[in-house]
């Protein structure tokens, strides 16, 4: 599956303080971009919004005036989580938290040029508050005890003519920034003024649209609308009737709002009533969640079923678009309905955001849902799974006599299944597992939680008294972000099996994120089924998940061309090689003495064959002696095998210069990659070799993954069977193109999909970023082993020539037993040879070495911990059992 192109900043006309579809504005002027924050989706704050955000101001900060023309940006967070956009900045994060049922506002500091000359109140002049005498240099980022009480929460401050935001916490001020601020004046345009502007780009998408829908209106005998009351399905319905589609229908499940109905009958389109008794089946069924929806199928997708058996084949143009979830980010422009084959669904606005649908409908003055307005965001069903607590908690207000009903269900559910008062206080109801966001509410409320993500029965019902749990607003910025500064720091909530533990064994295999285990349960709940075997739904999306997976990785790594084989490991993928090029006798291998098992054993099997291998060794800083390699060269040479980065000594191969030399003497060059993909940008590209292998548990993928690249498809290959052929007759047999032909059976479909999921995440964190943050860690350990007595480094001196690996024994202690009483502190360690015994020998080293290896969510505080722990080792040694010198 291609990834959308997704448009992931928003586009302001400075001048005429106005958001823009396009890049230039109606006034001649280039517009600024704003980055925005996944998924990416914006839509301008309504009435509700805005007495929301005007209510937060005016209680925190006075009467502020507001401008006419706001956004938002959906975010995660526990519930209703968005960055507001005012006057072409980031203002702040908009916020409902679903324990307290409370809304908050949290100000950027980009918000103070604007705010500063308004405010009345709610500001905070440190002089008085906190002891700045003291205090040498910045104060930005500093966290100090307040001098008086003042309540938690996010604050204004000001010293000396400077301003900035500050967060209030248990008596203490943490200021983020402190700056002096030029106030700032704006125009204050009306969204009419906003639709003036962007006429030319409306008309575009418009007809882009009908053009959509005209080229596929006559792909089936008839064609429809589908329509749910929602904005995106309004927009939809003008569209497809000026394309010339008269007719469109809508599904009445029983649990609809009236005032969706009667809009729904306003627009003149066909009512099918005809769904299950909802009430009935959810006593059995119990309610239904994000990850177990069975309510659409009773209510939705049985009476389309019965509504297409009469209609009959047909074109039904649709409102989805990319932005709204993960389901539909890679939708096609036409899809086969996977529900039911006489349906071919056509989306024509899959690439809007919602911002442009409102201006859309704004600017053709078409009627929109009036619960927009009310602050309902999410149009369907009123107690629909999918919808915010914050959206339901408005309902509350609005619809009494539906939520009470609803209300009193979960309650009786609840006490059914010894559910925590939380399942349906807080809307915990709304998934049989709980994601990671939902689990650390619980952990931080002190609700428990199975270890299948389910909420755990208690016997205990009664409601205690709740403490404020973590802001959404401090969840949601540790999401990855490019701009943020401590991402190394805010991205360990992504690994909960960090928590209680230092875990410096990444060379062996590293942690996984919450993403990537998210992705291999995700395939497992839903979609759970072989890859290009069969036509069904499921099949259909784990085979472009899969394949998606693949496109993923080529382009982590840089190859451009060439094919990208999934295996189990690297061993493996090292091993198809081996056994995959054809060898004569006479046959030159080159390896190095740096070299894992994996990338020797494979070649030393090919010496019965009458291969011979040469090995190249290190100088004294352990870099390759590239003058031997060099020499080894001058006689012919089949292929040369080398590791991109020793798992032992942490020392970066020369590969580049050993690849621009087998390609001038003809030799085929192989890479283990296994150590220097999870830790430093690589491009293939770049590199130029024929073949590269990597392990996936190795930068944070499932276990049992791993790649082969290949410049050509040159091997024969190793697994034949299932798959990986595109015919098979009585006396040939025509391989399948591409990876297929490689992966013969069932591959391990999870752990691919995850890997992709794996690669998308370091990505997004950037692996400039991953190697400088590791190098310095490196950098810092090292210096802090030369500071501890009998300890002796194997490790590169220069920082550039080397990743986070470094090797170390401590005289007197054999490397195993460093490893136990550094575990006995909860520090996990590599001890032993490391599956590189020659080089081991080479080392004089036939014990091994301990081995400390950093990945990107390792810390300087655990470094700390790891050399004062180590250091109390070596000294308790020291007392029991002198060493000599």
């Amino acid at each position: 599956m291609h990834e959308p192109a997704v448009k992931k900043t928003l586009y302001w006309c400075e001048h005429c303080n106005i958001p823009l579809i396009g890049r230039t504005c109606s006034c001649g002027n280039e517009a600024k971009t704003i980055p925005l924050l996944q998924p990416y989706d914006l839509r301008p704050a309504l009435s509700a919004d805005r007495d929301h955000i005007i209510q937060l101001l005016t209680s925190q900060y006075g009467d502020v005036p507001v401008p006419k023309v706001i956004l938002l940006n959906k975010t995660g967070g526990y519930d209703r989580a968005e960055l507001i956009i005012m006057n072409g900045q980031r203002f702040g994060w908009f916020t409902f938290d679903p324990v307290t049922k409370t809304y908050s506002l949290d100000i950027t500091p980009e918000a103070l040029p604007f705010l500063v000359p308004h405010i009345t109140k709610g500001i905070i002049d440190l002089t008085t508050h906190i002891d700045l005498k003291a205090e040498k240099g910045r104060i930005g980022g500093k966290r100090f005890p307040l001098k008086e009480p003042i309540p938690d929460g996010s604050v204004i401050v000001t010293a000396n003519g400077k301003f900035g935001t500050a967060i209030v916490k248990e008596g203490f001020i943490k200021v983020r920034e402190l700056l002096p601020i030029t106030p700032s004046t704006y125009p204050d345009p009306d969204w009419e003024e906003v639709i003036a502007h962007n006429t030319y780009h409306l008309k575009n998408l418009e007809r882009s649209a009908v053009r959509t829908i005209k080229s596929h209106m006559k792909d089936r005998p008839t064609v429809n609308v589908s329509f749910s009351g929602g904005k995106d399905s309004t927009a939809v319905l003008h569209l497809a009737r000026k394309a010339g589609v008269e007719k469109a229908f809508f599904i009445d499940t029983g649990l609809e709002f009236p005032e969706t109905i009667r809009f729904i009958e306003e627009q003149g389109v066909e009512i099918i009533r005809k769904g299950g008794d909802f009430w009935q089946a959810v006593e059995k069924a119990g309610p239904p969640g994000k990850d177990n929806r069975w309510c659409c199928k009773l209510l939705k997708l049985h009476p389309l079923k019965i509504y297409l058996a009469d209609t009959g084949p047909c074109v039904t143009i649709q409102g989805n678009r990319w932005y709204e979830s993960w389901n539909r980010a890679g939708l096609d422009e036409t899809s086969q309905n996977p529900a039911n084959p006489l349906q071919l669904n056509i989306s024509p606005i899959r690439s809007w955001r919602a911002c442009e649908v409102f201006l859309y409908l704004w600017w053709r003055k078409i009627p929109i849902n009036p619960l927009y307005d009310q602050g309902i965001e999410r149009i369907g069903c009123y107690l629909c799974p999918a919808m915010l607590e914050s959206e339901y908690d408005v309902i509350r207000k609005t619809h009494p006599d539906f939520t009470q009903r609803w209300d009193a269900f979960l309650q009786r559910w609840a006490e059914k299944k010894q559910m925590p008062d939380a399942y349906a206080d807080w809307g915990l109801w709304r998934w049989r597992a709980l994601p990671p966001k939902m689990r650390e509410l619980c952990r931080n409320m002190g609700v428990l939680v199975n270890d299948d993500f389910t909420l755990a029965p208690t016997k205990e019902r009664k409601k205690k008294q709740q403490t404020q749990p973590v802001s959404p607003i401090r969840q949601e910025k540790a999401e990855i972000s490019p701009d943020q500064a401590d991402i190394f720091q805010t991205i360990r909530h992504d690994y909960p099996i960090l928590g209680d533990v230092i875990y410096l064994d990444n060379a062996a295999t590293s942690c996984s994120p919450e993403p990537v285990i998210e992705a291999m349960v995700e395939y497992e709940h839903r979609y759970r089924s072989n890859v290009g075997r069969g036509v069904h739904r499921f099949t259909r999306i784990a085979t472009q998940r899969y394949w998606h997976a693949h496109e993923k990785v080529a382009e982590f790594i840089g190859a451009h061309h060439g094919i990208t084989v999934f295996t189990k490991n690297t061993t493996e993928a090292i091993n198809m090689v081996a056994h995959g090029l054809s060898w004569n006798p006479g046959d030159r291998i080159v390896t190095t003495i740096l070299e894992h098992h994996s990338n020797l054993l494979p070649w030393r099997a090919l010496t019965s064959q009458g291969v011979h291998i040469e090995i190249i060794g290190i100088l004294p800083d352990y870099s390759l002696d590239m003058n031997a390699f060099r020499k080894a060269l001058e006689k012919p040479v089949k292929l040369v095998a080398v590791t991109h980065v020793s798992n032992v000594l942490g020392v970066i191969t020369p590969v580049h210069e050993i690849a621009a030399l087998c390609r001038e003497k003809g030799a085929l060059l192989l890479i283990d990659g296994a150590q220097a993909v999870p830790h430093m940008p690589v491009c293939l590209a770049d590199i130029e070799c024929d073949f590269y292998c990597f392990s996936g548990h190795k930068l944070g993928g499932p276990t049992g993954t791993g790649v082969l690249w290949m410049k050509e498809p040159v091997l024969i290959p190793l697994i034949k069977g299932g798959g990986m052929v595109e015919s098979v007759t009585g006396d040939s047999i025509t391989y399948a193109p591409g990876y297929e032909q490689y992966e013969g059976g069932t591959p391990n479909i999870a752990g691919g999909i995850g890997l992709g999921v794996a690669v998308d995440y370091l990505r997004k964190i950037g692996m400039d970023r991953i190697y400088e943050h590791e190098k310095e860690l490196t950098t810092y350990l090292i210096e802090g082993l030369q500071n501890i007595d009998r300890v002796r480094i194997y490790a590169p001196g220069d920082p550039e020539t080397r990743i986070g690996v470094v090797s170390f024994t401590v005289d007197g202690m054999h490397p195993h037993e460093v490893a136990e009483r550094l575990d006995e502190h909860d520090i996990l360690v590599r001890s032993g040879t490391h599956c590189c015994q020659p080089l081991m020998h080479a080392l004089n080293l036939p014990d091994g070495t301990v081995r400390v290896s950093i990945a990107q969510y390792n810390t300087k505080t655990e470094i700390d911990l790891f050399l004062a722990t180590l250091q109390e080792i070596v000294s308790g040694i020291s007392h029991r059992n002198p060493i000599r010198s």
